[in-house]
């Protein structure tokens, strides 16, 4: 039994992706005491909050075309030079898109950041900002065709120099050269800038640089209605911190956001077996083997409860054990953050069908409903009661994106 369960290519590959993925939230659980030891909790603020908005920004330089690598790389499985040829098309497409995009915000970085930002000066963290949402975009694809090859084990690779690095070069920025909160940023630019060098120098012989407009359209059209499903991932659990910096005093904002860091923990491991289960349930369906593919879904959703109920109070003792008293408060908010990961986890399950359908248009339609639900019941509660405003946009959100996202799955 043991022996076939290491055999299990599944299994296998979830526990590299999970590793993998984990790298950079699990660092960051790591470096809990020295953060809050070095930084007072609005320095901690403003630091998870230009982080939050590189995940949102980096969508947009995307336009979620590494969903399409993902998908699209299997039509070409017995065509290796046509294969070759997509992926130089979507990879050049997105490095002229994004490189333009960048730098038209980076000319209108006053009145942009204006509009983000209330207390953060936006001179540097905009520009920050920008930068690392510009190479968050570009790392994106040679991940995704990681993945799409099932390269676990170098996907963990990457992804584990690429923490350590970060770490110990933040660690080194706010320990003795006192930069604050702008060290931890600085580490992440330069570090990621060095690994999207190296993945695209040993990718390079997977390409073939052309520009094929049929391959842009059919994946543009697949991939654009995968926008709003992805961004109301993000609108759902940051956007709320964007909102709050302009309500709350930063030291809450501080408090609030290392609950949310903390909570997203689970939300990268669901995330990270989710990036094995969908390569593994598209390669069955597409050999008709459905009575494993949902075999498979079924084994996603025991460990969406299981290690869900499990992470409730493991974070909650471990929080109180790694940070400073200033940051105590954060305990109480934990749960119900943790409780809108495992609805997201169960949300992963009816996406993978729909994925599989070419279905798009059904998730960005739950998603963008759930999204602007978020914003409304944040604007709404924010203001009144702060930081808990916050948390129940969070869990109302989560809940009405999965009743929607079931609902169309059914179909399929």
């Amino acid at each position: 039994m043991f022996l076939k369960l290491l055999r299990n290519k599944f299994l296998k590959n979830s526990i590299l992706y999970t590793l993998g993925s984990m790298m950079t939230p699990l660092i960051g659980f790591i470096m809990l005491p020295f953060f809050t030891e070095y930084l007072t909790p609005a320095e901690y603020g403003v630091m998870t909050t230009v982080q939050a908005l590189i995940g949102m920004l980096q969508l947009f330089l995307l336009l979620s075309l590494h969903g399409a690598v993902t998908r699209f790389f299997y039509d070409f499985l017995d065509q290796p030079e046509k294969q070759k040829e997509y992926l130089g098309t979507i990879y050049l497409f997105v490095i002229i898109f994004s490189s333009l995009i960048s730098l038209l915000l980076l000319v209108f970085s006053n009145s942009i950041g204006s509009l983000l930002f209330n207390e953060i000066p936006i001179k540097p963290f905009y520009f920050y900002l920008v930068g690392l949402s510009w190479l968050s975009a570009l790392l994106a694809l040679p991940l995704a065709l990681l993945r799409a090859h099932e390269k676990a084990g170098l996907y963990i690779l990457i992804n584990l120099s690429k923490s350590i690095l970060v770490m110990l070069l933040t660690i080194y920025l706010i320990t003795f050269r006192g930069f604050g909160a702008e060290g931890a940023l600085i580490s992440q630019l330069s570090i990621t800038f060095i690994i999207v060098l190296t993945v695209f120098v040993m990718q390079f012989k997977f390409l073939k640089l052309s520009f094929n407009l049929g391959f842009l359209k059919q994946s543009l059209i697949f991939s654009l209605p995968l926008l709003p499903h992805v961004a109301s991932g993000w609108i759902i659990s940051s956007s709320d911190r964007i909102i709050l910096e302009k309500f709350v005093e930063m030291e809450d904002l501080g408090i609030y956001a290392l609950a949310a860091q903390i909570s997203m923990v689970l939300g990268m491991f669901y995330s990270s077996v989710n990036s094995a289960l969908v390569p593994r349930y598209t390669r069955l369906r597409k050999d008709g083997d459905e009575t494993n593919a949902n075999k498979l879904l079924r084994i996603f959703s025991f460990v969406v409860v299981i290690f869900g109920l499990m992470a409730i109070p493991v974070a909650m003792y471990t929080t109180k054990l790694l940070t400073s008293v200033e940051y105590h408060d954060a305990i109480k908010i934990i749960p119900i953050l943790l409780l809108g990961q495992i609805l997201n986890g169960f949300y992963f399950i009816s996406v993978a069908k729909l994925f599989y359908v070419k279905k798009t248009k059904s998730i960005a339609t739950s998603s963008s409903i759930a999204a602007v639900v978020n914003i409304i019941i944040s604007l709404v509660l924010i203001p009144v009661i702060g930081v808990w405003g916050a948390v129940f946009s969070t869990i109302g959100a989560e809940a009405i994106r999965l009743i929607f996202i079931f609902r169309a799955s059914r179909k399929y």
